[in-house]
């Protein structure tokens, strides 16, 4: 069994190590939809941040971005939880489901955006039955925090763009939940299948790979929705090793600033789990805006 830091969180996501040692998370269920801390395995809401959230990264300003605000939007939060800045969309239209965040090296924000209404996903909190028929078009965007607007739309027709993540050879990583794909490319480069984690489409439940973090080795680690593991990927795509998770439903996955550990929010439990790292984390890109 993996250590448990914190207990009774609801459909926690999106962990992110602070410098002064707290974790900041977003809580997505519908009673909460808020951004938490945690700090010696107690929890502190900071604020109601309403919409779905369900991804979350902090600038060098201290400030937290959340993917999944009202109305499907991008929200700049200051450290006491104001909301600074909102972001709803770009030229091809409103954002649909936004859903996780990672910093650039040249300080630009990238999203993915899933594809999908939560209405044609969830029925309630429920999975929809006929989620794999929903009309998806995950995307995943280049966005200047500074001006607050999409530069570019680097990938779309994805079903159910989910985790994202700067690897140490500068290249972007995404996944492809329901294809059990993750992809990479230059950025603005040309899109190429980098590993496949199931090997079949998840047809009949939601399952596949959601978040992701990197160690300074270039190993991958993807959290699978769905099957209670994280998996290993080496540099060149291959499968190098599975870690289970005390829960079914890990949804994303980070370091701790000194590289000793990795943070896993688990829903199935409500739990945010740590597990010594094989290797040090990769450092998170955190520009000042």
């Amino acid at each position: 069994m993996n250590e448990t830091i914190a207990t009774g969180l609801r459909q926690p996501e999106a962990p992110v190590a602070l410098t002064d040692g707290r974790i900041a998370l977003v809580e997505t269920d519908d009673s909460r939809r808020c951004l938490t801390m945690i700090a010696g395995g107690i929890r502190r809401e900071i604020c109601r941040i309403g919409g779905r959230p369900t991804g979350l990264a902090v600038d060098g300003d201290n400030c937290f971005w959340v993917a999944g605000g009202p109305e499907n939007s991008l929200v700049r939060l200051s450290a006491e939880g104001r909301t600074l800045q909102v972001i709803e969309g770009g030229k091809d239209g409103p954002f649909l489901y936004p859903n996780d965040l990672a910093f650039g090296p040249a300080g630009l924000l990238y999203m993915t955006d899933s594809g999908v209404r939560v209405s044609d996903l969830l029925e309630g909190s429920d999975i929809n039955p006929d989620f794999f028929q929903a009309p998806y078009n995950g995307r995943v965007y280049q966005i200047d925090p500074a001006e607050g607007r999409v530069q570019r739309v680097l990938a779309t027709g994805l079903l159910y763009a989910n985790g994202i993540a700067f690897g140490p050879d500068g290249l972007l990583y995404y996944s492809e939940t329901l294809t059990g794909k993750i992809y990479r490319q230059v950025v603005g480069g040309r899109q190429e299948l980098f590993a496949q984690v199931m090997p079949t489409p998840a047809v009949k439940a939601l399952c596949g790979p959601a978040g992701m973090a990197f160690d300074r080795s270039g190993m991958l680690y993807c959290t699978i929705y769905g099957q209670g593991e994280i998996c290993m990927i080496d540099p060149t795509g291959k499968i190098a090793g599975r870690i289970r998770t005390n829960g079914a439903r890990p949804g994303n996955i980070a370091f701790t600033l000194d590289g000793k550990y990795a943070l896993i929010t688990e829903q199935e439990n409500g739990a945010l789990e740590r597990i010594t790292a094989p290797r040090p984390g990769l450092p998170l890109h955190m520009p000042s805006i």
